[in-house]
Order: C-alpha cells, then structure tokens, then sequence
C-alpha cells in the first residue's frame, strides 16, 4: 500500500515538474467575436458583492481553515477580499475580452445563477442542463459563502470568489479565457472534469498565468502563483487519484502531493528569480527590499523579483 502511494506522488511530482512553469512567449491576449444572437458583451465587467453578515462571514472562516493548509496562505477562503485583488481580476478580464464574465464576490445568489445557467449561448443546451444542472446543484447545496472554494462556472459564465488571493483567482480567470478559446467549450469542459485529464486545463490556466505575469512584469503575481497555486494543483492531483489507493489515504495523499508542489514552485520561483536579478544586476537593492514585502506581507505588488 505505501508504494503504491509513493508511486502516486511520483507521478504528482513528475507532471508537475514537467507541465508548468512554461509560460508561452509572446503572450497572447484573448479576443473573441460575439455569439450570433447573443446581446453585446458589456463595455466593463461586472462585479457583485454580498452584504456582509457577521455570522456566516465568521463561520466562513472556520469551515475554509482546512484549505489554508496545502497552501499555506492566509487568504485562501478568508471571505475578505481586497480593492487591490478585485482590481487585478478585473483588469485580467477586461484586457482579455472576458467582460462577459460576471463575478460574485463573497456572494451566494442561486436564483441569478439558474437564470444565467439558462441564458448562456456559449455552452450548447446538452451540456448546460446535464453537466451544468450538477455544477448548480453543488452552488446551491454548498454555497461558497460559507464553504468557500474561488472557481469559474462555465455553464453560467461567472466567477466565484472567496479568498484574497490573485494568483489563485486570476487562474481560475485564465480557466474562462481557455473556455472562450474553444470550438466545442461544453465538450471541452465535460472532458476536464474527467480525474487526471482535468490536468489538461491546469497547465493551460497556470501558463497563461505565468506568460500574464510576465508580460506585465508582475513578479509579485508569478512569484505566488509559485507559492501557492502549485500546491494547490499538486493536493488536488493526487487527491484525484485516491480512489487508486486504500481507504483513509485521500489526506495524506493531498499532503504528500502539496507537499510536492511547494518544492517544485520554489525551486522554480528562486530559479526564475537568479535569471531576472541577472538580467537587472543594478537594482539589487530594490529587490531585497521587495523580499522582504512579499514575504512579510505577500501583497501583489508589481517589482524586480527577490535575491532568492
């Protein structure tokens, strides 16, 4: 049992190791035409927040601590997003062409996603009420105003969000850009809901992130995305795979798996930050100043990456 565990972390390490970290160059950003039929995309994208509620914001809290874990970040599902993230979502969905995109912030609203479910042209009404009844099923019964999670709906094209953390929320944004991209976007989504072919749009959606980055000289982003979606990706992996594994291992195998994307994103991030600080040896005092920030507050904020 404990080699087959450790072959399912191997594999783990090995993808992540192999798929990300390669941000196309130049990068691309989204256009896409409007759907025939469909009303014209809006000029700015819309946000919508919810109210605040003392007590679903405080139990909010509690039930996201075990997801604060494998990242080891405070502001994953901490229900407090900041002007600061919501504006970098915004801004990467507006300079990709995703003002279509709806966000909900913080926000639980079942009757506007149903409707949105209903009156979404880019997925094919197959898709939409097979696949995208469950999505809504799971939006409904465990909403993340108080369960948590940041992830694109596709079926009602929104974006939930419940952590103050952009390199999380903009790879979830990248996961709509990838949909948009596509000829058959419903059988693209059904597919990547199959366990290790949901793999597929990770790498997607983390290059993208990286090549956006890195465009905009946003070490503070990539350096994150390093820090920790990686981990992220890397519990979810292998927690995919637990059915391959004995009962009661799903925890340890998403531990060993976090564990493996810590050390392949800061290996990367210290790699990627050598390569650019050799690129601009006479600012290495700016740097280090900007070291001690990301790690004292981990603000995205825009810089010369760090002596690693």
């Amino acid at each position: 049992m404990k080699n087959r565990c450790d072959r399912l972390m191997w594999v783990a390490g090995v993808w992540l190791l192999s798929s990300l970290g390669c941000a196309a160059t130049p990068y691309r950003y989204g256009h896409f035409d409007t759907l025939p039929g469909a009303a014209s995309k809006p000029d700015e994208v819309a946000v919508d927040y919810g109210q605040p509620h003392k007590t679903l914001d405080r139990l909010g809290w509690w039930v996201g601590l075990p997801a604060r874990v494998f990242p080891l970040h405070p502001g994953v599902n901490n229900h407090q997003v900041s002007e600061e993230t919501t504006e970098k979502v915004t801004t990467y969905l507006s300079e990709n062409d995703l003002t279509d995109v709806y966000v909900r912030i913080n926000q639980y609203d079942p009757s506007s996603e149903w409707r949105r479910l209903r009156e979404n042209q880019r997925i094919a009404p197959g898709w939409r009420y097979s696949f995208g009844m469950l999505s809504m099923m799971h939006y409904t019964l465990l909403p993340g105003r108080v369960f948590g999670g940041d992830w694109y709906n596709p079926y009602t094209n929104s974006l939930y969000i419940n952590s103050d953390v952009p390199a999380l929320l903009l790879h979830e944004a990248a996961f709509a850009k990838d949909v948009h991209s596509r000829r058959q976007p419903g059988a693209y989504v059904a597919v990547n809901h199959i366990p290790l072919l949901w793999l597929w749009r990770q790498t997607v959606a983390v290059n993208d992130i990286l090549g956006y980055a890195q465009a905009n000289r946003d070490w503070e982003l990539e350096k994150q995305t390093y820090h920790v979606v990686y981990p992220m990706i890397g519990a979810h992996t292998t927690m995919a795979v637990s059915p391959l594994a004995p009962f009661g291992y799903e925890p340890i195998l998403g531990l060993g798996g976090a564990v493996v994307g810590h050390a392949t994103g800061r290996t990367i991030a210290a790699r990627r930050a050598s390569q650019l600080e050799d690129a601009d040896p006479v600012e290495t005092d700016l740097v280090e100043d900007i070291q001690m920030i990301g790690h004292t507050t981990d603000q995205p904020t825009k810089g010369t990456p760090p002596t690693p």
